[in-house]
């Protein structure tokens, strides 16, 4: 897994979004990556898989992480290395446990999330009222020869 961001020795990602947190950028996230991933190698279906584990990620930081989301922002980063793209889904908010009663969906994203993806960790700040979420996917660029 790679180190936070933040950390010095680690270079930036190659792409980085930085976008409110509104319905309509969570098709920005999938065509935007979508696109690189296809121009990295990435076959049509694994870019498809690719698109919908985005969807998923983002979806729920629109849905989950604010009160407000028309208001907030989140971030997507993405970079390869060694066949694989990485891409990191990031928000600021609260989330569910802060009160925004429950869950308007069926629960499904994150196993959905889980079978797309070759890795998935999913982190918090670790505070009491984490104010930083992140779900970190892995993804083949190409299919093993």
């Amino acid at each position: 897994m790679r180190p936070e961001p933040e950390d010095p020795t680690i270079p930036p990602p190659a792409l980085r979004l930085a976008l409110e947190a509104r319905p309509e950028n969570v098709g920005v996230v999938r065509q935007v990556l979508g696109g690189a991933a296809a121009a990295l190698g990435m076959d049509s279906r694994a870019v498809d898989d690719l698109r919908l584990a985005l969807s998923e990620a983002c979806t729920n930081v629109v849905v989950h992480a604010y009160e407000n989301p028309a208001r907030e922002t989140f971030e997507v980063d993405a970079w390869s290395d060694g066949g694989l793209l990485h891409v990191t889904v990031r928000d600021r908010g609260a989330g569910r446990s802060a009160g925004l009663g429950p869950s308007p969906g069926l629960g499904l994203g994150l196993p959905i999330i889980r079978e797309l993806t070759e890795e998935v960790a999913f982190t918090d700040d670790g505070g009491p009222s984490a104010q930083r979420h992140e779900v970190r996917m892995t993804f083949v660029l190409a299919p093993a020869a």
